[in-house]
C-alpha cells in the first residue's frame, strides 16, 4: 500500500474520531518536521473507549465492564485493547498506511510518517525517553512502553 499523506492522516483521523479536533501540523519539532500532533489527554471516544490513553488508569478492569459486547474480547482487560496507548485499531490503522503515533508526554502525541530510518528514530527516543524518566518510580504506560520498544528492538535485529 501507498503511504499516505499527512492531510491524507489528518482526515482519516477525524473520520475515525470525529470529535477529535484536527492533528495539528508540526514543523520543527526536536529537529523533525512534517507530522502531526494532538491532545493525548481528552474526552474523546472511539468504540467506548479513549482513542489515545497515556497512562491506562483503568487498564485491568474487563472490557466487558465498559459495555464492550463483542464476543471476541471476553475475558479482555482494557489495558489488552492498546499498543503503546494507543487503541490497536487505530495503531493498526496508522501503521497500515505507513505512519506511526509518538507520544512526545502524556498531553501530546504526535504522528509521524514511517522513513527509511524511521526505527531507529524511535530506539533513539526510547533512549531518551529512559535518560529522562526515572522508570524504577513509575509503574504506568511509561513502563510498558520501555517493555514493548524493546522487544520491537530485538526482532529488528538491535540490542
Amino acid at each position: 500500500m501507498k503511504q499516505w499523506t499527512r492531510e491524507q492522516i489528518m482526515k482519516g483521523l477525524k473520520e475515525l474520531v470525529p470529535e477529535m479536533d484536527c492533528p495539528q501540523i508540526t514543523e520543527g519539532v526536536d529537529g523533525e518536521g512534517g507530522g502531526l500532533a494532538t491532545n493525548g489527554e481528552s474526552d474523546w471516544i472511539f468504540k467506548g473507549l479513549p482513542p489515545f490513553n497515556h497512562n491506562l488508569e483503568y487498564g485491568e478492569i474487563l472490557l466487558s465492564d465498559n459495555g464492550d459486547t463483542d464476543p471476541n474480547h471476553k475475558g479482555m482487560k482494557v489495558k489488552e485493547m492498546y499498543v503503546y496507548g494507543i487503541h490497536q485499531e487505530i495503531y493498526s490503522w496508522l501503521e497500515e498506511r505507513g505512519w506511526y503515533p509518538e507520544w512526545y508526554d502524556p498531553g501530546t502525541l504526535f504522528f509521524w510518517k514511517c522513513t527509511e530510518d524511521w526505527k531507529e528514530t524511535m530506539l533513539e527516543h526510547l533512549e531518551d525517553f529512559q535518560m529522562y524518566h526515572d522508570l524504577r518510580k513509575n509503574d504506568g504506560i511509561e513502563v510498558e512502553l520501555i517493555k514493548k520498544l524493546k522487544e520491537q528492538a530485538r526482532e529488528w535485529g538491535y540490542d
